[in-house]
């Protein structure tokens, strides 16, 4: 064998090669984020809201539905305030979500947003949603999750759905 006797035993190797990778591995640990641990993947929907996802896809085939989508992206300011208002004005809807947004298959104009409601939601706070959607020009439709209508019903009420839009 050639070279130094040390760097040929096994465990002088080995601590060698982990006083070389220990730097590293601790710069990691420390910039590792914790929390990230915590994330986990969930479902898009709830069954109940993936069952009803299904009916409204198939009462409306002239429309897409889209689920759970952020009031941040229907709704904005009317771009007259200043920047401390803005977010003011943002802070009262950034956080919430619609079940369900209905669009016109050509245009993607918002035709309505759909709401299914169980037995958790609030009617205060329901109000206040629908006054925010209702100020931004959007018709609210809400479903109690026990009595959802059928695909007929449905289709019957979106019949004309085009004329609450401004096409």
């Amino acid at each position: 064998m050639t070279g130094s006797p040390l760097l040929n035993d096994p465990f002088i190797l080995a601590a060698v090669a982990s006083l070389l990778v220990a730097p590293a591995v601790f710069l990691f640990l420390k910039n590792r984020k914790p929390w990230l641990s915590r994330v986990r993947r969930k479902p898009l929907l709830a069954g109940n809201e993936a069952g009803f996802f299904r009916r409204l896809h198939r009462a409306l085939p002239g429309f897409h539905v889209f689920p759970q989508v952020s009031f941040a992206a229907l709704v904005t300011d009317d771009g007259q305030l200043s920047r401390n208002a803005q977010w003011a004005v943002r802070a009262k809807f950034d956080s919430k979500i619609a079940d369900f947004i209905v669009c016109g298959r050509g245009s993607l104009n918002i035709v309505a947003v759909v709401e299914l409601d169980d037995r958790t939601h609030d009617a205060r706070a329901d109000r206040q949603r629908d006054a925010i959607t209702k100020a931004a020009g959007y018709q609210t439709i809400r479903y109690q999750s026990r009595q959802k209508p059928s695909e007929a019903e449905i289709a019957a009420l979106f019949q004309h759905a085009r004329a609450w839009v401004n096409a």
